[in-house]
């Protein structure tokens, strides 16, 4: 009965996905207000203790790169920040609802998943860091959940999300293929769950609009800098999909969007741009790890 719905509903209708997780809702609205003081915050990921370990796991990471162990979630806290612990929790908290339903045979697709958000989440980090260091946390995020379309596409109709690689593959555009298939696209069903799980308005701007960047209503800046990521990603062998073997940056309305408000985009070296970026793509190993370890 639930295979027959078109995709929108069965995202609206499916139980495990009509109720957000309540530590999700609250993240949110620290997120948006950024005013929550660092007590509440630790009470509430404290609250959740297989999060908080995640958590502490991946802030103990050598990515970054603390001289002392991080004990704590006050802690983190202290050496991180509100922000970017709330940001972290969020991921964690989001991604953890949705690998409860995880297939086995779908292993192969969840890793091309993970690898790819991972990767865009650390690219798109680095990059918002020489343009605005006070946006790098909700770029890391919504780079991480960019995608999550997709995820439900493979965790509530894998059949479908296999025959789309399949088009994908022969070349097809992405967005006729989607649409043939699921009557949607990965972004609109994304933005669909971002809504009902009430994600901070920048995150669900990025879910919506990050294939074309240049229509999003708000968040211009984020929403872009996350698609040049994702396209370096495709391009350096973690993509999901789009299948990119070639790419001129400076051909791009993301890259176009970044050049019109730093004017320095305009005369910037390409080639040494990615390799710097390139570098941070490693890095996002080990936040895989983190994510989607059962520990």
């Amino acid at each position: 009965m639930m295979e027959s719905l078109p995709f929108l509903e069965r995202v609206r209708t499916t139980d495990w996905l009509m109720a957000p997780p309540k530590v999700a809702t609250q993240l949110s609205k620290f997120l948006e207000s950024e005013r929550a003081h660092w007590q509440e915050i630790a009470q509430l990921i404290e609250a959740e203790p297989a999060i908080a370990a995640r958590i502490l796991k991946l802030v103990n990471s050598p990515f970054y790169g603390l001289q002392v162990p991080v004990t704590s979630i006050p802690q983190a806290l202290v050496f991180l920040g509100s922000i970017a612990v709330s940001s972290i929790a969020m991921a964690v908290v989001v991604f953890s609802r949705m690998m409860l339903k995880s297939q086995p045979e779908a292993v192969e697709q969840l890793q091309q998943f993970w690898w790819h958000s991972a990767c865009t989440a650390f690219v798109a980090k680095a990059l918002m860091r020489s343009l605005d260091p006070s946006l790098i946390e909700q770029v890391f995020t919504a780079g991480l959940l960019h995608d999550i379309g997709k995820l439900l596409m493979i965790q509530l109709a894998l059949p479908q999300y296999r025959e789309l690689e399949q088009r994908l593959a022969a070349g097809e555009a992405e967005h006729d293929a989607e649409r043939a298939l699921f009557g949607t696209t990965h972004e609109e069903a994304g933005a669909l769950l971002g809504q009902r799980w009430h994600f901070p308005e920048v995150i669900q701007m990025v879910i919506r609009y990050h294939s074309q960047p240049q229509q999003a209503p708000e968040f211009q800046l984020q929403t872009a800098v996350v698609r040049i990521a994702d396209l370096l990603c495709e391009l350096w062998g973690a993509g999901i999909g789009e299948g990119i073997q070639r790419l001129i940056l400076t051909e791009e309305p993301a890259w176009g969007l970044l050049a019109s408000r730093f004017p320095e985009f305009s005369s910037m070296d390409v080639a040494a741009f990615t390799l710097n970026i390139e570098q941070h793509f490693y890095d996002a190993a080990t936040m895989l790890q983190t994510l989607v370890s059962s520990e």
